[in-house]
């Protein structure tokens, strides 16, 4: 891993041939999801999703490991494991602590997050993940992506806190009145499946859509971009889920949802994405699979990217904790604009 100086780093709208754009959002109650739009991808390589009869992720061959798992690329196309991805089976249920691009023909050791804390059932050690239909909500995502920033800023593996984790899943299993025999994450998404269900319906996956900007409660929560409109349509419904999860916890609030026309305006959400392209990949390195994981924490934004031959291959980004406030408009502009 190597820090270069922030002034003389180039951002990461360097790997970009394009501007990212906004367009117009889809709303449901207190859930704004803005799609993004991105520059054609040179690049070829799938989800997991779709690639299972080629993709075996399993506990390590050597002996299981919580925060450890092996992904079994037996393809001709790299795959990419996104960073908040929730998979289910084997021993424990996980969520991917980093993104990362499994080359093909390859067998990978991946850094991962146990969200399932009361079961380890040994009799399954060799069955392979299966994809969720949820990924992890933003809130989650957000602790395990400051974590893995700071552990790198101090030297050491992109990887989450097992004890942050367990406390913020068993936080919202509270917050959402949802027990589960073995606190698993994935059990406070089916006790609230229909009310998700009808969080989301209203958000579509627009043709070559990229990504998304979510907005909960009327303030910026996170973006997600894919360098390829295929993949991340592959994602989105996992992503949406998690979304509804935040957005359904601040109804439950008793938080008023914003109407339609107080959602947070499309030039400050195009402010947002702007800041995150902004930012310098100051803290670089190469991790598990191909590629570069970028982290970074500027101007009021943060999170990581993975970069690869040139392009932008994914984007997390949320507004830091100072910036909370970043939905009702107060945000800092780049130094430089770019047209949109």
């Amino acid at each position: 891993m190597h820090t270069p100086n922030a002034e003389s780093t180039p951002s990461l709208s360097t790997h970009l041939s394009e501007p990212i754009e906004v367009g117009e959002p889809d709303v449901s109650g207190p859930l704004a999801v803005y799609p993004l739009f991105g520059p054609t991808s040179n690049l070829d390589y799938v989800a997991f999703a779709a690639a299972l009869e080629e993709v075996a992720i399993t506990e390590l061959e050597s002996g299981a490991s919580v925060n450890d798992l092996l992904v079994h690329n037996k393809g001709t196309r790299p795959v990419l494991l996104y960073e908040g991805e929730e998979i289910l089976g084997a021993q424990q249920n996980r969520v991917l602590d980093i993104s990362i691009l499994v080359a093909a023909q390859s067998k990978t050791r991946i850094p991962v997050s146990c969200v399932e804390q009361g079961r380890w059932e040994g009799s399954r050690r060799r069955e392979a993940f299966r994809p969720s239909p949820q990924s992890a909500d933003p809130r989650l995502r957000k602790l395990k992506n400051k974590r893995a920033r700071m552990n790198v800023a101090a030297g050491m593996e992109a990887r989450a806190d097992q004890g942050e984790v367990w406390r913020e899943v068993a936080a919202r299993g509270s917050e959402m009145d949802s027990a589960s025999p073995t606190g698993a994450l994935s059990d406070i998404y089916e006790s609230h499946r229909e009310q998700l269900g009808k969080l989301r319906e209203a958000v579509r996956v627009n043709e070559g859509q990229c990504g998304s900007v979510a907005v909960i409660g009327g303030r910026i929560a996170m973006l997600d971009y894919v360098g390829r409109s295929d993949v991340y349509a592959a994602l989105q419904p996992a992503l949406l889920e998690g979304y509804a999860l935040d957005g359904l916890a601040h109804q439950r609030r008793g938080a008023l949802a914003p109407a339609p026309d107080g959602v947070v305006d499309k030039g400050t959400v195009r402010g947002f994405t702007l800041l995150a392209c902004d930012s310098p990949a100051a803290t670089r390195g190469r991790g598990p699979g191909v590629g570069e994981t970028a982290h970074f924490e500027a101007n009021g934004v943060e999170g990581s990217a993975l970069l690869h031959e040139g392009e932008l291959v994914q984007l997390t980004a949320f507004p830091s904790d100072d910036e909370a406030g970043l939905g009702s408009g107060r945000i800092r502009r780049p130094s430089r604009r770019r047209g949109h």
